[in-house]
């Protein structure tokens, strides 16, 4: 990402006083997004609440958003992940199918998601 400036314009705030300990600026960078994750594998365990992901790692990713839901076009929920290639979750209903779905991402943009998963 290319900025010569950076303009802040405070309108209000609550006191007389004004204080700033951090900026943070989002845009794109000039290298490539990360490519498409790979070997995403889905276990269900034996508690039907819980389950585990791994996936490969992907070159350049600063971390994955897993998305998930109850219907393959409704990956309304997701879990964002930095700097691992496994999770374990402990949220989900005994008795409902789920679908899911992983993305990589980078100060450069997102991957394309995988194909999305039912696990019953």
């Amino acid at each position: 990402m290319k900025a010569k400036y950076v303009r802040y314009n405070n309108v209000e705030v609550p006191g007389k006083n004004l204080a700033l300990s951090e900026i943070r600026v989002f845009g794109k960078g000039l290298g490539k997004k990360p490519a498409k994750v790979k070997g995403f594998n889905i276990t269900r365990q034996d508690d039907r609440r819980d389950a585990s992901f791994k996936w490969e790692p992907v070159k350049g990713a600063q971390g994955y958003n897993i998305r998930w839901g109850i219907a393959p076009d409704k990956l309304y929920q997701s879990w964002l992940l930095y700097d691992v290639n496994e999770h374990f979750m402990r949220n989900l209903d005994r008795d409902t199918p789920y679908y899911f779905s992983i993305e990589a991402f980078n100060e450069n943009g997102i991957s394309e998601r995988t194909q999305v998963q039912e696990v019953k």
